[in-house]
């Protein structure tokens, strides 16, 4: 156990040992307030009351003989009568309640009821005498008052008499209790302090022994391990010296490291802008690849929508030569129909002129549609035989256009390929370029550390020193203390 715990736990009973002085002390005094202010709150109160009943009753017998010998004074004594019951009554309730608060006071509670009892009594008796007197009766109340009401006022002033004198005895004893328990308290608080103040010098020669002991073995520990500290200090001051000569030599070495680092990180952001540009012109391509596969497939479609309309256009040619051999039968049927129509207006002779007429104009439209009818076929032959050329030159077209998608499509993916190899390119010169800077702050941190390891290394030098120095006086004070204390150091 430390010194320091020691003094703390022997502080530790003597506090306890005040902390029992203290109780002891509230404890008395606590019990010395309780009994004084039963003595002043209760018992003094009963004393009182108990004389206060005997005043009264005293009053009372005054009263009644004024009812009695003075006429012309009866409705004054009746009412002085009348208070002093009240206040007989407000006397009785006042000890019945000092008793009821107060322990152990069953007894004192009989003698409230025997005072009552009494009263009941006596203001019966006083009742009928003031009665009498009203009436004139003055003999009667008279013999009344000696036979009746007189013993039972004297009865009661006798009962006040007893309870006071109890009261009294009974407040003797309580005053000599409480001087024997005051002076049992004064007796123990004085050996409890007596015992508390012992124990405390015991335990302060006790500490003072062991802490001597223990200081003086500690001081010869101290002087050994001063003179070992010492030799070890002398010991670490060459070593750091030695140690200060190698971190300048390392200071030297990490500096050209540190130039080699720099030519390095500088190469490497050159191939990182390298790569930068490359990833660029790789991007730019495929967005060019991106849009001549879209130009292809819209050709594409351009060049479906052609082959359609060209189909449409052949099979509208079809329905063409259909109504033009429609058209040519119509021609013939109405050159026949003219012919015909020529023979009968001739049939008719000169009835039938204007109808031969008619007749030649229809044979003449009939020949213009046979002639426009051959040029229009002749025209649609021209027309199918174009749609047909068409129709090829738009297969082949359609051919020659997904060739070129195809071949987009190749070229775009080859450049995709292309455009990941160079951002991956791109990123791992962009790391290394990171990592080259990352080295040149490591390497500028190292180079801090160098410089800070080497004044430290010079700073421990002239600590070791001082150290030495110290070393030496704490030396020198072990010799000292092992002096004051009266034991001898060791050498």
């Amino acid at each position: 156990m430390t010194i320091s715990k020691k003094i703390i736990g022997w502080y530790a009973v003597v506090l306890v040992l005040l902390t029992l002085v203290t109780g002891v002390s509230f404890y008395a005094l606590n019990q010395t307030q309780t009994t004084y202010d039963h003595f002043l709150n209760v018992d003094e109160r009963l004393l009182e009351g108990a004389n206060e009943l005997r005043t009264v009753a005293f009053a009372q017998q005054t009263y009644v003989r004024g009812v009695l010998l003075f006429p012309e004074l009866r409705r004054l004594h009746q009412t002085l009568l009348q208070a002093n019951d009240r206040k007989f009554k407000q006397i009785l309730a006042k000890m019945r309640l000092l008793l009821q608060t107060a322990e152990k006071h069953a007894e004192g509670l009989d003698f409230i009821k025997d005072f009552e009892s009494l009263q009941e009594k006596l203001e019966q008796a006083e009742h009928e005498a003031v009665r009498l007197a009203l009436e004139d009766k003055i003999e009667e109340a008279t013999a009344y008052t000696i036979n009746e009401f007189r013993p039972l006022s004297f009865a009661l002033i006798d009962k006040a008499a007893q309870f006071h004198e109890r009261k009294s005895r009974l407040l003797d004893k309580a005053r000599v209790h409480l001087t024997e328990r005051v002076r049992l308290f004064t007796w123990t608080l004085a050996a409890v302090s007596l015992f508390t103040i012992l124990v405390g010098l015991g335990i302060g020669i006790h500490l003072s022994r062991t802490i001597t002991r223990e200081l003086r073995e500690s001081i010869i520990q101290l002087s050994a391990s001063s003179a070992e500290i010492l030799a070890t200090t002398t010991q670490v001051a060459s070593g750091a010296a030695e140690t200060a000569a190698a971190v300048s030599e390392t200071t030297a070495t990490v500096e050209e490291v540190k130039q080699t680092a720099q030519l390095a990180s500088q190469k490497a952001r050159h191939v990182s802008d390298s790569a930068q540009k490359a990833s660029s012109v790789s991007q730019a391509g495929r967005r060019s690849a991106d849009e001549a596969i879209q130009g292809m497939h819209r050709i594409q479609e351009q060049m479906g929508s052609i082959a359609e309309s060209i189909v449409q256009l052949s099979e509208q040619s079809h329905a063409i030569g259909q109504i033009i051999a429609t058209v040519n039968d119509l021609a013939e049927q109405s050159n026949l129909l003219a012919v015909n129509a020529a023979i009968e207006a001739t049939r008719a002779g000169e009835q039938g002129k204007s109808f031969g007429v008619v007749a030649q104009e229809i044979r003449s439209l009939a020949e213009q549609s046979r002639q426009a009818t051959s040029q229009v076929r002749t025209i649609l032959g021209d027309i199918q035989k174009a749609t047909n050329v068409a129709v090829l030159a738009t297969e082949q077209g359609n051919k020659a256009v997904e060739a070129g998608v195809k071949q987009s499509a190749e070229t775009d993916e080859a450049i995709c390929l292309l455009s990941a190899s160079i951002n991956e390119a791109a990123q791992a010169a962009t790391q290394i370029a990171a990592s080259s800077q990352q080295q040149m702050v490591g390497m500028d941190q190292v180079v801090l550390a160098m410089n800070n390891i080497k004044q430290a290394s010079e700073q421990n030098v002239t600590g070791t020193k001082q150290a030495e120095v110290a070393a030496q006086g704490l030396y020198e004070m072990g010799g000292r203390l092992s002096a004051l204390v009266g034991g001898k150091a060791a050498r």
